[in-house]
């Protein structure tokens, strides 16, 4: 039987979906509906996850709270369910002026600042432990890099543990070249680690997916349970593999001109009210996750990776390495290493 927190997913399902398929160009519609004649100050926030969600909840009490500051009231304005599109299409619209900050993935964070995806390097991080470390310990460097770039880095977050999802049985690295594996356009990791298997993926955006699935033009696909369940993968999909690998790892960014111009009170509020909520907020995604992949094991078939798991550590350390020096600098991943290493 579904859990609470499971059957409260699959209804959000339809939600989810929804927002990717209207894609990027709604903005008007959903800035119209939301506009507050009465506020004098607004704050324009983009994530995938729906309103309805423990994270789409939050965020309307947010935009109630701001909108009665007795100092310079806010409207925040929730594109919410993938309404503004994709990460890559989310980054341009911050970039331009669209949008003032987001809820991203590392596939948006990484367009942003290319350095923190040492914290999704293939094989580096594999429990929540360790990241929590390492975030931690170089939590104030990526704020700074964050800074520079012209954003400031409000808070972190997790979308769940990383597994392969197939048709077919997947247990040494040599059987990625013989399927059809999706590469997340903009994800240059997911890209190394499928490059050092030696397979050759399927690049598409992620509201694309489900429909390549059906038509076969992939059949395998690289996630976390709560993205395989929330998009329905996994009807299309037989096995998935165990035990969990690297992270998905998230944060909440917003444009540094713009939460400048925004009230002092306002500015506070909003950091403080993210860190109140910051560890609630990944622990619930870790036990969605953890719940997620206990209803994905009842519906596919599980397949162990321990038997190879030099084989697939090698060709996660090839991937890594190949990324270093491109995204992230050696020496930014030699430190990674010695966290993880001197602790786990």
């Amino acid at each position: 039987m579904l859990s609470w927190s499971m059957r409260r997913l699959s209804l959000l399902v339809p939600l989810l979906l929804l927002g990717f398929l209207v894609g990027g160009d709604s903005l008007s519609n959903r800035a119209s509906a939301e506009e507050s004649p009465k506020a004098e100050h607004q704050l324009r926030i983009a994530t995938l996850a729906p309103r309805q969600s423990e994270l789409g909840r939050a965020f309307q009490r947010l935009r109630k709270e701001l909108k009665e500051l007795p100092e310079g009231r806010v409207n925040l304005k929730m594109y919410d369910g993938g309404v503004a599109g994709d990460e890559e299409t989310v980054v341009r619209k911050m970039r331009v002026g669209q949008l003032d900050g987001a809820l991203l993935t590392s596939t948006g964070l990484g367009a942003l600042v290319p350095q923190v995806l040492v914290l999704q390097a293939p094989g580096l991080i594999t429990s929540y432990p360790a990241l929590d470390d390492v975030r931690e310990r170089l939590g104030p460097d990526f704020v700074k890099l964050f800074d520079k770039a012209g954003y400031e880095l409000i808070s972190w977050g997790d979308s769940g543990q990383v597994r392969i999802f197939s048709r077919h049985k997947i247990q040494h690295p040599s059987d990625l070249q013989k399927v059809r594996p999706w590469v997340w356009r903009g994800s240059p990791t997911m890209r190394a680690f499928i490059e050092a298997a030696g397979a050759h993926g399927v690049t598409m955006g992620l509201p694309e997916v489900f429909s390549a699935l059906q038509t076969g033009m992939v059949d395998t696909v690289i996630s976390s349970s709560i993205g395989v369940l929330a998009f329905q993968w996994h009807t299309k999909l037989k096995t998935m593999t165990k035990p969990g690998g690297g992270i998905v790892v998230g944060a909440y960014v917003i444009r540094k001109d713009r939460l400048a111009a925004l009230p002092k009170a306002a500015q506070d509020h909003i950091r403080n009210s993210a860190k109140e909520h910051a560890q609630e907020f990944r622990e619930g995604g870790r036990r969605l996750d953890k719940e997620a992949s206990e209803v994905l094991a009842g519906r596919l078939k599980s397949v162990n990776l321990w038997r190879n798991q030099h084989a697939w550590e090698a060709v996660q350390r090839k991937a890594r390495e190949a990324l270093a020096g491109r995204l992230y600098s050696k020496s930014l991943l030699v430190r990674v290493q010695e966290i993880v290493g001197k602790n786990y």
